[in-house]
């Protein structure tokens, strides 16, 4: 069984596979070393990144003789790049060496890698990538946004289930769940969704008179409101709405640089410093594989430093705070 270790989290960190210089990651978590006092970092990279930039102490360093890239066959690179960063990272997450994971390297390697090294959770049948996002309320679990494509209404009920374990974790007594669809109305969308919404109305059986757990559909731009805090898709569309959502944040982010006057004053001052810090993807940890007996964090293939050291305190909250137990506890309980 799984369970916390003693003193340090410990966060292994996959140095290779992504499109930011291995090089910059590594020293980057050798300058945020102060920052991390209460994590020992573990990273995965080939003999030459440790040659350029040598390993302090602080940090443990684990050679590995090969890469899983953007463009490999997830399946195909499984088999045969055993010996991978990625692959060498999740051997030792499943041998308790680890307490949780953080890669930006291939998602569907770390999906295929992930399900053969690792069980599943309770009544799970595929592992679920999951972002938090941030709306007028409280951040909103999306899942999934980018394991799989295709799904089984079946598939979306678990992921809901994920979400609701999730956000209990993170402290909401009741979270609602919505399923993301062209429009609110039952009959909407696909056969698989019109399912799925039967299958989550379910969820409303076992709920508090006026306290729905299942909210119905709902379209993309209403989910900014904050009415929800678990929301249900595929992969495809989730992956789709939340890199939209990020560009579309970015570019809002890009035009308040013009006003940069107007932010030096006191009235303006706060308002936009928060708006930046809750609009900047980089200030938010990876997305979580969720549905496997591990933790792992998956971070942007074109994740900046900040974002990999955000994403690495992220998994140590995650493995201090018992996510993986409660998660368990919550699933055990359905």
């Amino acid at each position: 069984m799984r369970t916390k270790t003693s003193g340090k989290a410990r966060i292994g960190v996959d140095l290779l596979g992504s499109d930011t210089s291995p090089k910059q990651l590594l020293e980057a978590l050798i300058h945020g070393l102060p920052d991390m006092e209460e994590i020992e970092l573990t990273v995965f990279a080939t003999d030459e990144i440790f040659v350029e930039v040598p390993c302090p102490p602080a940090i443990k360093c684990v050679k590995v003789s090969d890469v899983i890239t953007m463009e490999d066959d997830p399946l195909v690179a499984v088999r045969r790049k055993k010996d991978s960063s990625l692959l060498v990272g999740l051997e030792k997450l499943r041998t308790f060496e680890l307490d949780a994971f953080v890669t930006a390297g291939n998602s569907g390697a770390l999906l295929a890698g992930a399900t053969i090294c690792l069980p599943l959770l309770p009544g799970i049948d595929r592992p679920a990538l999951m972002a938090l996002i941030p709306t007028k309320k409280e951040p909103v679990a999306v899942l999934d946004v980018g394991a799989n494509i295709h799904v089984k209404p079946e598939n979306l009920y678990q992921f809901a289930l994920m979400g609701i374990a999730y956000q209990k974790a993170r402290g909401i007594a009741s979270p609602t769940v919505g399923l993301l669809n062209i429009g609110a109305e039952a009959q909407k969308g696909t056969p698989e969704l019109r399912k799925a919404y039967h299958l989550l109305q379910g969820l409303n059986h076992s709920a508090p008179l006026n306290s729905p757990v299942f909210a119905g559909n709902i379209e993309g731009r209403d989910v900014f409101h904050g009415n929800i805090e678990v929301l249900v898709t595929d992969g495809f569309t989730g992956n789709v709405f939340l890199k939209t959502s990020e560009g579309i944040a970015a570019f809002i982010l890009e035009h308040m640089d013009n006003l940069a006057p107007i932010e030096s004053l006191p009235p303006f001052k706060s308002t936009i410093q928060s708006l930046r810090h809750r609009l900047h993807y980089a200030e938010y940890p990876g997305a979580i594989l969720c549905g496997v007996d591990g933790i792992i964090v998956k971070c942007h293939g074109a994740s900046s430093p900040k974002a990999l050291l955000n994403s690495i305190k992220g998994a140590a909250r995650l493995v201090n705070h018992f996510f993986l137990e409660k998660i368990k506890h919550e699933l055990g309980g359905q």
